[in-house]
């Protein structure tokens, strides 16, 4: 299910303009809901005894979003490594559906407790495989 955002003053700049450096606080809201809407609840991966770190951020900025707009983020895996997960994300502004930013994230799954990269369990993939939004 794609996360929303209603754009607050304290995000934009004095022209009402999203400081561009809040898109990936954005995309960490919508991926922390995408996680529990997994049923993953709770910090780290629920009691997986997985957690997870961002290794690589690419955001594209198509259109500027503004003080008021309200924007929709969604997630699609695009792949798995051993110990890492690529999605793709996309924020629309929902008032015209423009494409606001489009991007990857690279997702590394670390032992909870060592924060040392692990082999991502079949089962965490085959959960999170299903999940896109």
């Amino acid at each position: 299910m794609p996360t929303t955002q209603k754009i607050r003053y304290s995000d934009c700049d004095p022209q009402g303009i999203v400081f561009n450096g809040n898109y990936p606080r954005y995309w960490d809201d919508a991926l922390t809901d995408w996680f529990e809407d997994a049923g993953f609840e709770g910090q780290g991966l629920g009691d997986t005894g997985l957690d997870v770190v961002a290794a690589r951020l690419e955001i594209d900025f198509k259109k500027a979003a503004t003080l008021g707009d309200t924007l929709e983020t969604s997630i699609e895996v695009e792949g798995f490594g051993k110990t890492s997960m690529t999605v793709g994300l996309t924020t629309r502004r929902l008032s015209d559906g423009e494409i606001v930013t489009v991007g990857k994230e690279v997702i590394v799954f670390v032992d909870a407790e060592t924060f040392r990269p692990v082999t991502v369990p079949e089962s965490v993939r085959a959960i999170l495989s299903q999940e896109s939004s």
